[in-house]
């Protein structure tokens, strides 16, 4: 299938971003062309005479040169960029097709004989120029936010040669260099930590939205975050040998490639324009041996114009924007057109846990309290000490506040946090709370605890030094992730779910067909794997699944996803449910659109013959182009029945041996 609205190669587009000024120069050609169509049809139909027949043909003409001088250079240094190196484009299909409109349309003028087909211009110029700017804006937006990511880690803070501390650019950095990073800064090398022990937010790069406590000995890396407490770091890759500079590099190269789209825009026209312009070549060369040139030239002309992409430029976007709208309404906001067409192809999905079919809160499973202090009272004093955390595991304690306060709150570096609540000192942290602590009653809290195996993280709480009691959490699954993945099953559509957290969390919920423990560039390995054999959706959320995003198929992004993965991503989804519906619609819709361009494909044949022959009347011409563009456009705006069913073929033997499993209803 060929795209009017995703036809420029990557090689000839202009890479800055539309401006509004561009934004402008569009509306104003999509006007004229509304009004042209008008008048136009008018002018045809019911051809004036004398002085009028001239005013009108001419403002048509000039309505036809100020939309090509707003919006037509573009299109005009694509193709002759592509000719010169000796290429065939989709661009220059327009081209002709614009040029024989206009051309047949001044002949039309001057002689007073044929139909005139200024308003073409008009129409393919502003339908090729508005899915160009809506393209490169997605591309553009992609890299910008891949450049602002690099560049917020470019510089750090390191020692020299005498223990003074100096700003040097990160690509200075040579392996075994020390740096010193503040707490709240980003990490801006891939090290070691000598010193220190801080809270260190790894979520641009694991997915993890939990912090992970860094001590002397541990690894870090480029991108990631420090919450409290300042760390020293031994770098253990030069500074642009980073993984955080691998993963933004991939994402680049795959935003620079052409869509498939595009190459089979390419492909077509390849075959298609050369056979049109012989085919015209040599109705001239008939018709002027017959009845002399004008004739020749005329009838020429009319085969350029009728095989022009008319209906199929109305057509297709009509169709990707109505089946964008309905997606849309069901909570799936689309980047780019193409990505209806690329759903339509997915033959399998696969979903980030942490963030995506997980929400980034965490919800309390059990707690065990010694028998001196009961659940709620201590609840209330550990959620008194934690309203004043933004940790993600404090937002799980938070409850209404009773009339007790806490005072004297401070962050324990990489563990947790203390306070206190009346006279009753509260620590509240990891395990490394315990260290070098004794503490008899541990064991039998642990036994007291009989949902231990469903727990993502642990939490302990000392009153006055004591352990009064255990805590365990779990990230919470979205409502609807069971549901969405049981509904895509069933319609043979296989699932899995790559994450960067630890195993044991990942299983927690029970869901199968799930591979922890990933890096970004281990995510992105497994979806370009089980890519060979099949069409993989990604959906995430996170920085870290940017590179996944970038070797999928089609990718989603949740909607309170990471402003960089949003960009790289196609399309935005704000419930998880919008997806097997937005399979379905997109479906139906290039179902639609290969229908309509088999329509128009017989259109274009049997109007080229009809203007071989010599016999294309200007009312047939004009009532046949209304015709089949009204037809196609009603067509794509149909509503369909928007139901996932299973394909006619399931996947096959060989794609579940590849790493992509069929998961069990039950566990759904």
């Amino acid at each position: 299938m060929s795209s009017c609205c995703h036809c420029a190669t990557p090689d000839a587009r202009d890479a800055t971003t539309p401006r509004s000024a561009d934004w402008v120069r569009i509306a104003f050609a999509a006007a004229i062309a509304a009004q042209s169509m008008i008048f136009s049809l008018a002018v045809n139909v019911s051809p004036p005479a004398g002085r009028t027949r001239w005013m009108l043909h001419a403002a048509l003409a000039i309505s036809a040169v100020i939309v090509f001088a707003l919006v037509g250079l573009p299109l005009l240094r694509a193709a002759l960029d592509a000719a010169a190196r000796g290429r065939i484009v989709f661009e220059q299909l327009f081209l002709a097709g614009i040029f024989g409109a206009f051309g047949a349309s001044l002949v039309s003028t001057l002689t007073g004989v044929g139909h005139v087909y200024y308003e073409v211009v008009a129409i393919l110029l502003a339908i090729y120029t508005f899915g160009r700017a809506l393209g490169e804006r997605r591309r553009s937006a992609a890299l910008d936010a891949a450049r602002a990511l690099g560049t917020e880690f470019e510089t750090c803070a390191r020692f020299d040669a005498d223990g003074n501390l100096a700003t040097v650019p990160v690509r200075d950095i040579r392996r075994g260099d020390v740096v010193e990073i503040a707490a709240g800064d980003g990490i801006p090398v891939d090290g070691m930590v000598v010193q220190g022990a801080a809270l260190v937010n790894e979520a641009t790069l694991t997915g993890e939205p939990f912090p992970a406590t860094r001590r002397p000995g541990d690894l870090v890396l480029a991108g990631s975050r420090l919450l409290d407490g300042p760390l020293r770091v031994r770098a253990t890759a030069d500074g642009d040998g980073r993984l955080l500079d691998a993963m933004l590099a991939r994402v680049r190269a795959a935003q620079s490639r052409g869509s498939r789209l595009e190459r089979e825009a390419d492909r077509l026209v390849a075959w298609f324009l050369p056979a049109v312009l012989l085919i015209a070549a040599v109705t001239f060369a008939a018709w002027t041996a017959h009845s002399g040139w004008t004739a020749g030239l005329f009838n020429a002309l009319a085969v350029i114009l009728v095989a022009c992409p008319c209906s199929m430029g109305l057509a297709t976007p009509i169709g990707i924007w109505s089946a964008l709208a309905d997606v849309g309404r069901r909570g799936l906001i689309a980047d780019t057109g193409d990505l209806v067409e690329r759903l339509a192809r997915v033959d399998r999905v696969i979903f980030d846990k942490t963030g995506t079919l997980a929400d980034e809160h965490l919800e309390i499973v059990e707690i065990a309290c010694m028998t001196d202090v009961s659940r709620e009272t201590l609840l209330a004093q550990v959620a008194a000490i934690e309203a004043a955390s933004t940790h993600p595991i404090a937002r799980a304690f938070r409850r209404p506040i009773g009339p007790a306060a806490a005072a004297d709150v401070n962050p324990i570096s990489g563990v947790g946090i203390e306070g206190r609540v009346g006279a009753v000192r509260l620590r509240i942290g990891n395990a490394a709370l315990l260290a070098g602590r004794p503490q008899p009653a541990l064991a039998g809290l642990r036994r007291q605890l009989q949902h231990a195996d469903a727990a993502t993280h642990e939490v302990f709480i000392l009153r006055d030094g004591a352990l009064a009691g255990i805590a365990i959490l779990r990230e919470r699954l979205r409502d609807p992730a069971r549901e969405v993945i049981a509904e895509l099953e069933a319609a043979r559509i296989p699932c899995r779910v790559l994450t960067g957290d630890r195993a044991d969390a990942a299983a927690a919920h029970g869901l199968a067909s799930v591979e922890a423990g990933l890096s970004p560039v281990e995510k992105a390995a497994r979806v370009r794997e089980w890519s060979r054999d099949g069409r993989a959706l990604f959906v995430g959320d996170g920085a870290n699944d940017a590179p996944a995003m970038a070797e999928a198929h089609a990718s989603l992004c949740f909607a309170n996803g990471s402003p960089f993965a949003r960009e790289v991503a196609m399309g935005e989804v704000h419930d998880l449910r919008a997806i097997p519906y937005a399979l379905a619609r997109c479906r139906a819709a290039v179902r639609t659109i290969r229908q309509n361009l088999l329509f128009a494909a017989a259109y274009n044949f049997i109007g080229i013959g009809l203007a071989v022959a010599g016999i294309l009347h200007p009312v047939a011409a004009a009532l046949l182009m209304l015709g089949s563009s009204v037809t196609v456009s009603w067509r794509a705006l149909r509503k369909s029945d928007a139901r996932l069913t299973p394909r006619a073929h399931p996947p096959s033997q060989a794609s579940t041996d590849r790493g992509i499993p069929r998961l069990a209803s039950a566990q759904s």
